[in-house]
């Protein structure tokens, strides 16, 4: 029982190679998850520190579902929609802000939107939002004080045919039919917004479990065809089919979470080494790592799965070593 126990634990070449393999696609898994969702973090703990002088009139907590068909005196109407810039997904804003409540320059004419310094866009962008698709002309870029950095502000009238999403007051008011909160509610939205932007990286995941599985595969695959006579051996003495799946199974899940574990650490370095470089590149003045649960859980599932897919089709040809024909040298 020694013997299987230590092959189950082995670190030959071409094993420390997989586990490598599996450790950097984790790696890569992590940090994309982690960068995303911390943005968003970043953006939530900026609204909790500087914005509580603000409130939010809403009729929903999701905004984009939100309809606020009131008049209020020196507020500021948002309106807030999904779409896309140059085919990316993105949020399109329109500020309407006639007694400069928010402080801050969200007007532009027509014909030109106003991007966050996120975007990497030199002169037109084309837009797409409620059914429409347009050309646009840069009107300038700015670090937005009160929204995310990749959204972008067009005209206010784009939307003036519908009730704007939420309103922006500096005092607590109270509207009948609607909620009114600080504008720290609006983390929970960024919250929200985090963990659909990290199921909108499901394709990666995928990859991830595709480059898995080939590579703890073949690994397996190679390690049966070397060891058909000790696999023989086993059988001669006894050993059942289910203790020498369970010993492949072992081996493939052993490879799997060594190399989730050693990606995630490696994801969770990546990740706060680019939280010092990219506040340096002007995308956010203050950026914080936040790690959520779901990171690590999302690994692991990876890992495993692919682990377990991957030592099907091995576990299969194992059990169809014959013991003569094995200890001949012989796989199938």
């Amino acid at each position: 029982m020694i013997s299987p126990l230590r092959y189950v634990v082995s670190l030959t070449k071409r094993t420390k190679l997989t586990i490598l393999t599996v450790a950097i696609v984790t790696m890569f898994v992590t940090s994309s998850l982690v960068i995303v969702y911390s943005f968003e973090m970043s953006n939530k703990s900026l609204i909790d520190r500087f914005e509580s002088n603000y409130y939010v009139i809403s009729s929903n907590d999701d905004l984009t579902k939100s309809r606020v068909n009131a008049h209020v005196n020196n507020a500021a109407y948002v309106w807030i929609t999904k779409g896309k810039i140059n085919n990316m997904t993105t949020y399109i804003i329109g500020v309407y802000d006639p007694n400069n409540v928010l402080k801050s320059n969200y007007n532009c004419d027509k014909n030109s939107v106003i991007l966050g310094n996120y975007y990497n866009i030199k002169d037109q962008v084309i837009l797409s939002f409620n059914n429409m698709s347009k050309n646009f002309t840069i009107d300038s870029r700015v670090s937005f004080s009160h929204f995310p950095e990749y959204w972008v502000a067009v005209n206010y009238t784009y939307f003036s045919s519908e009730p704007p999403n939420f309103i922006i007051v500096t005092k607590q008011v109270s509207v009948p039919g609607y909620t009114t909160k600080s504008m720290t509610s609006l983390s929970l939205f960024y919250e929200k917004t985090a963990e659909e932007i990290s199921f909108d990286l499901f394709l990666l995941d995928i990859i991830s479990l595709v480059v898995i599985y080939l590579f703890i595969n073949a690994l397996l695959m190679m390690e049966i065809r070397e060891n058909s006579k000790k696999i023989a051996i086993l059988r001669a003495i006894g050993s059942s089919n289910e203790n020498i799946a369970g010993l492949y199974l072992l081996r493939s899940l052993y490879i799997g979470t060594m190399g989730m574990i050693i990606g995630f650490s490696l994801g969770v370095a990546l990740s706060y080494l680019l939280s010092a470089i990219i506040p340096l590149l002007g995308f956010l003045t203050y950026f914080y790592v936040y790690i959520p649960p779901f990171v690590f859980i999302a690994d692991l599932v990876i890992a495993v799965v692919g682990s377990i897919i991957a030592a099907i089709s091995p576990v299969r040809k194992v059990l169809n070593i014959k013991v003569i024909r094995g200890l001949r040298g012989g796989a199938w």
